[in-house]
């Protein structure tokens, strides 16, 4: 039962900080750029860090949980460093979405 719980709020605690994550970076570069294109240098760095975190975080947590025999935990740990490349496409393609319907929605603007 605790091998679960620890599962479950674990996984839940770092989906929750990844996506706060690549939200702040999103808020910052709509913030420097007032919604328009172009990534910055510190953009790139930042999705470079969050990456890394994101796929390293997950490991060391495995293996501490492995070493206290919570076996369940460590392979939803796992689990979640293999689905995470997976997320990348899906945030570029909200990305792609929200600046298609920024471009069309300043473009009615103009008319």
């Amino acid at each position: 039962m605790v091998d679960v719980l620890v599962t479950v709020v674990l996984t839940t605690v770092e989906v929750v900080a990844l996506v706060l994550a690549f939200f702040a970076i999103g808020l910052k570069q709509w913030a420097a750029n007032k919604g328009g294109g172009g990534v910055t240098l510190s953009l790139k760095r930042a999705v470079c860090a969050v990456a890394v975190v994101s796929f390293a975080l997950p490991l060391a947590c495995a293996y501490g949980l492995l070493l206290l025999q919570l076996s369940i935990a460590a392979t939803a740990q796992c689990l979640l460093v293999v689905a995470i490349p997976f997320l990348r496409p899906v945030l570029i393609g909200v990305n792609r979405l929200r600046e298609g319907v920024t471009r069309r929605w300043h473009g009615r603007r103009r008319h």
